[in-house]
């Protein structure tokens, strides 16, 4: 297919024959797919693909990874060469766990992205299609309305009212017009006034136009050139986890080195203490802390995904669980957008209802059922109810100028030619209505009773073209019923410390009747007015009590963010339309909707709410939670295990004792807690009484006094039953090699117990099941297999540098370590016996 050079000189019908489409009716489904193999994917980002080997080679490639490898590599000079073939396969098989886990949760992130990837509606089969952006190819039909940006460069087919920023590629910033009439071939690129070209955003109006260019070959693909994906940043989380993860490498290099050099001072052998110190290495460096918490945001975006949440930036994941105040709108996202006809003046009805109609933006499907905004489906509906058919007014009238919505006032204006008299027809918000209007007390009168009554109303009203003012038509009143799950939802949010409040264009009194429906108390209600009218110190007092803001504009939203930031607070804004974009860029977390949220807003967005349903929300900010208490638990547990490892090792040198372990056991030990940090917590469900809890302050220190105390409780917990029943052993049998097994057995078994009772923070293991978590039991299924095996083969027994021991005494070392490290299960029983807060 051989394009037009010049496509803006050219009109429809030759660009029907030119792109071998039917301009009513769009692309077959199979020539679209045809025509996207010849011209490949619309989009001049090259996106990163998702590899199991990419990942496990840039792991490989870590720092951390490459000193764990040196490390094995280097115990081969003292060490048996036998050894150092388990430890760098051990090295090597807890990457490749850590990494395939990596990989599912990247690949199953590119799917989420994929699906808030930006999509467009064209006309396909001859009906309106929602597809993905990337999908669009010459000759597709573009439907386009306010908010859309632009996805390839088109041809304006019709223009209603249509105006473009077209800034991203001009770099002038006033919206322009266009139009669809063919211009001079001549004309330059910013005088094709009937052209809009790839990343335009559409500010007014609506119209339709034909994709002439995609991908590279677009104006902006040309200008760009192929770029490439840009990488996710780090999150506050992550980096805290990078920051902590070099600070114990320092440790770990001290401790690793210390050892040794005072067991060798005591008069162990060198070689031993050199491998000692090389196996303890390998134990306690950190690596796997960066990997765990991609996994923990990967699988929290996949759950959240579940409940029709759609992550774009992973902060979004991290930042929900520190949300204090969460800025929703109300039509859609409150209400079920269901518009219902309460009430309308019924003096004028036919003249009412007929701009109704003439002004609706609606479009019947292949069903014959109306499509588009509700209140104007519900205006049609009735009309026809009414005996005012749609389809005998579209005959009788014809569209000369479509001015589009105006943001600022909240109206629509258009001009059509009935019988040769041209009219002008005038529909929304009241205030503005009127102020367009001859004076009409009675129609003032039945307005306030409108709004007294909470209903949301709107005015509509015409003129001829030789008058100046509008004459009121009358008022239509609606009602949008409340989502049956809002108040329950927003109970939750209450008892989880978060606050819920409704910024809306609509009416003081509509808003308030909404709000007390949905559970919000609306006491005051401050209107865009009041907010006008004083000043940003006196509004940040303001906004800490007053939960309902009416009447306000897309400024006015920004300055209540900005207030409520000033007071130190966590806010995540809802918005759908074009004008939102700021308030949501602004918020910690901005939230737009799948279904009614326009382009613009959804690139603003740090995540969509796919169903456009507050009560997801919920879900997100229990997930949010979920995320950092896993994180949180994971870091203290292995941060114990490794210190514990330390104290084991420090101690017996420090009594000039033999250790307790050889250096293939703490190679083998570093495997498990590995394997248990890298599963079991990053799947660990949240506990029961997560959203009561207050919301996580985002300035408190990862490395806070719960975690230190747990770290360091835990810890010695650990030194504890190992010493004592190494000790114990030794002592009461006098061989050291039967010492050395019990210990082993008792790392293992008191390390069980510890990973089981860190599971939950506050809720009892007896409540929640001490085998609930199927991810723990198979971990700890196999460190029980591997120990028995350990016990009782004489490969390992001999590989493992064990001994034959009895099984009696190992079932009282299992009895020992599971008493020793209950008392964390009888702490969390007594405080919740006492009903306060784990805080």
């Amino acid at each position: 297919m051989k394009q037009p050079e010049s496509p803006w000189a050219i009109d429809a019908e030759e660009l029907q024959k030119a792109f071998s489409v039917d301009l009513s009716k769009g692309l077959s489904s199979a020539e679209a797919e045809k025509r996207l193999r010849e011209s490949g994917t619309n989009t001049i980002i090259e996106y990163n693909r998702i590899s199991f080997f990419r990942i496990l080679l840039y792991e490989l490639k870590e720092p951390l990874i490459i000193i764990t490898l040196l490390i094995g590599i280097v115990y081969s000079i003292w060490g048996q060469i036998g050894d150092t073939i388990t430890i760098l396969i051990l090295i090597l098989f807890v990457t490749v766990v850590e990494v395939y886990t990596e990989f599912k949760a990247k690949k199953s992130m590119d799917a989420l992205k994929k699906l808030a990837a930006p999509t467009t509606w064209v006309i396909r089969d001859g009906k309106p299609a929602e597809i993905p952006a990337a999908a669009v190819v010459p000759g597709d039909i573009l439907i386009l309305k306010s908010g859309v940006r632009v996805s390839a460069d088109i041809r304006i087919l019709t223009a209603r009212g249509l105006e473009v920023d077209e800034s991203q590629l001009t770099g002038e910033s006033m919206g322009v017009e266009k139009s669809a009439d063919p211009i001079e071939k001549t004309a330059g690129l910013s005088d094709r006034v009937n052209m809009i070209h790839m990343g335009s955003v559409i500010l007014k109006g609506k119209g339709a136009g034909i994709a002439v260019q995609t991908g590279m070959n677009t104006e902006l693909g040309r200008i760009a050139g192929l770029t490439q994906e840009a990488a996710d940043p780090k999150t506050p989380m992550q980096r805290s986890t990078l920051h902590l993860t070099k600070n114990l490498i320092g440790l770990a290099v001290i401790f690793s080195i210390a050892i040794p050099i005072l067991g060798f001072f005591r008069g162990l052998p060198l070689s031993d203490m050199i491998l000692t110190g090389l196996s303890l290495a390998l134990a306690t460096i950190p690596e796997e802390l960066p990997i765990i918490m991609t996994m923990l945001l990967g699988f929290g975006a996949i759950q959240l995904a579940g409940k029709h949440v759609l992550i774009r930036r992973t902060k979004a994941a991290e930042t929900l669980g520190s949300v204090t105040v969460i800025a929703t709108d109300k039509t859609g996202t409150l209400t079920e957008n269901k518009m219902s006809i309460e009430s309308w003046t019924a003096e004028n009805e036919k003249q009412l209802f007929t701009i109704g109609v003439l002004m609706a933006d609606v479009s019947l499907d292949e069903d014959g059922n109306f499509l588009g905004d509700p209140m104007d489906k519900a205006v049609v509906q009735k009309a026809g109810q009414l005996g005012i058919e749609r389809s005998v007014l579209q005959q009788e009238y014809r569209l000369l100028h479509d001015s589009g919505f105006d943001d600022i006032r909240k109206i629509f204006q258009m001009r059509y030619i009935r019988q040769g008299k041209e009219c002008e027809l005038i529909k929304g918000a009241p205030e503005s209505v009127f102020a367009l209007s001859r004076p009409d007390p009675e129609m003032t009168a039945r307005l306030n009773e409108s709004i007294s009554a909470g209903y949301r109303t709107i005015a509509a009203g015409w003129r001829s073209s030789s008058e100046e003012n509008y004459t009121l038509a009358g008022l239509i009143s609606f009602d949008d019923p409340i989502r049956e799950a809002v108040k329950p939802a927003i109970r939750e949010f209450s008892s989880a410390g978060v606050r819920v409040i409704m910024i809306t264009g609509d009416h003081a009194g509509t808003a308030a009747r909404v709000a007390e429906e949905a559970g919000i108390s609306a006491g005051t209600v401050l209107t865009g007015e009041d907010i006008r009218g004083i000043s940003d110190a006196v509004l940040n007092e303001m906004v800490m009590t007053c939960n309902v803001f009416a009447r306000i504009t897309p400024e006015e939203k920004l300055r209540i963010v900005a207030a409520l930031h000033a007071n130190g607070q966590v806010v995540a804004v809802t918005g759908d339309g074009i004008n939102d974009a700021p308030a949501l860029k602004s918020a910690d977390i901005g939230i737009s909707f799948g279904i009614s949220g326009t382009d613009v807003a959804k690139e603003a967005s740090d995540m969509i709410l796919a169903n456009d349903d507050f009560t997801s929300l919920v879900d997100a900010i229990k997930e949010g939670r979920r995320l950092y208490e896993n994180m949180f638990k994971c870091i203290m547990y292995t941060l114990a295990s490794k210190i514990g490892l330390v104290f084991m090792l420090l101690l017996p040198i420090l009594l000039d004792l033999p250790l307790p372990f050889a250096p293939i056991q703490i190679i083998i030990m570093e495997l498990f807690m590995d394997l248990s940090a890298s599963t079991s917590f990053v799947v660990e469900p949240a506990e029961s009484d997560l959203l009561k809890q207050k919301p996580r302050d985002p300035n408190e220190k990862f490395m806070n006094k719960k975690m230190i105390s747990g770290i360091f409780t835990g810890s010695l917990t650990l030194t504890a039953v190992v010493l004592f029943v190494y000790f114990y052993s030794w002592i009461m049998t006098g061989d050291l090699a039967a010492a050395q097994t019990y210990a082993f057995a008792a790392w293992l078994l008191s390390h069980i117990f510890l990973a089981m009772n860190m599971r939950t923070s506050r809720i009892p293991l007896s409540r929640v099941g001490y085998f609930s978590s199927k991810a723990m039991n198979i971990w700890m299924i196999g460190v029980a297999v591997f120990l028995i095996a350990a016990l009782n083969v004489p490969f390992l027994i001999e590989y493992l540098k064990l001994s034959q021991v009895s099984i009696l005494p190992v079932a009282g070392i299992l009895l020992l370590s599971f008493a020793a490290t209950y008392w964390i299960e009888i702490r969390k029983i007594l405080r919740l016996k006492k009903g306060g807060r784990v805080s």
